[in-house]
């Protein structure tokens, strides 16, 4: 990669982490909620943020965070996860390892008697939740075949 190529990419990087650590500080963070993630028609992970400013592209679950989808999924297109930046009882916990080389997001493993599994997420993190925590707890709430069926199935 050539030097000006690696300077745009650094470049865009940081203004994405600025933008998104100041939308997080104009609308407000939260400590817990509940985060929908949808697979698209070509297999690609995408977080579901109404309210995000940003392109969806930016919104792309990817560099291990995808795979780790996949899995919390169990073959179907659309998970649900209730998040919290506190400790929760009986809940799985992603651990922070290390900041992006270009300072968007950070590094997270996950670890249990079963597997360990190492991802990326990006900046975005620092705009739903103010910052790249620590640990982040997580457990899934729920999976469907499509977002709309997880409404339809709740309205039945």
């Amino acid at each position: 990669m050539s030097t000006s190529q690696n300077f745009l990419r650094h470049a865009a990087s940081a203004l994405k982490v600025q933008l998104s650590r100041q939308a997080g500080r104009v609308l407000g963070t939260e400590r817990e909620l509940t985060l929908g993630f949808e697979k698209d028609q070509w297999n690609g992970w995408f977080a579901v943020i109404p309210s995000w400013p940003g392109p969806k592209a930016a919104l792309a679950m990817v560099d291990g965070a995808d795979t780790f989808l996949d899995l919390l999924s169990e073959g179907q297109s659309y998970v649900a996860l209730d998040l919290s930046m506190d400790p929760k009882e009986n809940w799985d916990e992603l651990h922070y390892l290390k900041p992006h080389v270009y300072g968007d997001g950070a590094y997270y493993t996950f670890e249990n008697e079963e597997r360990f599994h190492r991802m990326w997420l990006c900046g975005v993190t620092e705009f739903v939740f103010g910052e790249m925590p620590d640990r982040i707890w997580f457990k899934v709430r729920q999976n469907m075949n499509a977002k709309g069926d997880a409404e339809r199935g709740a309205n039945s």
